[in-house]
C-alpha cells in the first residue's frame, strides 16, 4: 500500500469515525463547545458552592435592624441614619467608615417564577427541562444551577441533558452574583443558601443570599477602598442574627377576627 493509500484509508476512516460520533454524539459535543468558548472569560461560571470553612463568630455585638418583617444585627454602630434609602423590598445603609449594606427580601419561589416567565414557559416544561426537584424551591434551582460547570457538559452525556444543562448554565452565568474568590455553602436557622467572595480577598462586594420555605432575604456587604475590611466572623454574626420578627398583636387580633 503505498503512502496516499494509507493517508486516504485513514482519512476514510478519520471520516467514518467522525459521522458516527456527529449521528451518536454531535447535540452533546456542540453543547460542550460551544459552553466552553462561551463562558472562557467567565470563570465564576466554572466554580462550585464549597463548605464555609470559618464559621466562627465574631463577639462583638452590634445595633439591631428591623426591615420588612425581619430583625438582624448590622455589621457596625457608625450608621449615617440620614442617609439611608429604602425602595420596594430593598433598604440600603451607608456607615461613617464608607461601607454600606444593601438588604432586601423576596417571597418564596420568586427566582423560579421570574425564571417561568422570562422564558415564557411553564412549570410543566420546566419540570421537564431541569427535572421536578429543582423547581421545589428557590434553594433547590440555585442549588443545582450553582453546581454545575461547563465541564460537566460533554459528548457523553444524553441530548436532552446537555441542552437543558447549557440553558441552566446560562441562567448561572446571568444571574449570579461576582464570585472571583469562590462561592460557599452556609446555613443558619430556617436558613439555607450561599456566599459569594471570600472577605479574606477583599472584594468589594460580598454577597449572602439566603432561602427559607416562606421566602429569603439577600444581603450584600459594599466595602470601600480603605474602609475596615469586614471578616468572615463578622459577616457570621450578621447571618446568625437574622429573624422573622414576629406579627404586632394588633395584626394578630384583626388576623383572628377575620370571617372564615
Amino acid at each position: 500500500m503505498s503512502r496516499w493509500q494509507r493517508i486516504l484509508m485513514w482519512v476514510g476512516i478519520a471520516v467514518f469515525a467522525g459521522g458516527v460520533c456527529l449521528s451518536l454524539f454531535g447535540v452533546q459535543t456542540a453543547c460542550a463547545l460551544v459552553v466552553r468558548y462561551q463562558f472562557r472569560e467567565l470563570p465564576d461560571v466554572a466554580r462550585r458552592p464549597a463548605p464555609l470553612l470559618d464559621l466562627s463568630v465574631s463577639g462583638v455585638p452590634h445595633k439591631t435592624a428591623s426591615y420588612f418583617g425581619y430583625e438582624f444585627e448590622l455589621p457596625s454602630d457608625d450608621v449615617e441614619e440620614g442617609k439611608d434609602k429604602a425602595f420596594g423590598t430593598v433598604h440600603v445603609s451607608y456607615f461613617r467608615s464608607g461601607n454600606a449594606l444593601w438588604f432586601s427580601t423576596f417571597r418564596p419561589k420568586d427566582f423560579v417564577n421570574e425564571v417561568m416567565k422570562t422564558s415564557k414557559l411553564s412549570e410543566q416544561d420546566l419540570k421537564q427541562l431541569f427535572g421536578e426537584d429543582a423547581l421545589e424551591s428557590d434553594y433547590a434551582f440555585h442549588k443545582k444551577m450553582l453546581e454545575l460547570t461547563p465541564s460537566d457538559i460533554t459528548p457523553f452525556i444524553s441530548r436532552r441533558q446537555a441542552v437543558s444543562e447549557q440553558v441552566l448554565l446560562f441562567i448561572k452565568a446571568t444571574s449570579m452574583p461576582k464570585a472571583d474568590s469562590g462561592i460557599f455553602s452556609i446555613e443558619s436557622g430556617d436558613f439555607k443558601g450561599f456566599q459569594f467572595e471570600n472577605p479574606q480577598a477583599l472584594p468589594s462586594r460580598i454577597t449572602v443570599e439566603l432561602f427559607s420555605n416562606d421566602g429569603g432575604v439577600d444581603i450584600i456587604f459594599m466595602q470601600k477602598a480603605g474602609a475596615p475590611e469586614i471578616s468572615q466572623p463578622e459577616i457570621n454574626r450578621v447571618v446568625q442574627s437574622i429573624h422573622r420578627t414576629p406579627l404586632p398583636s394588633t395584626s394578630i387580633a384583626a388576623s383572628q377576627n377575620e370571617p372564615k
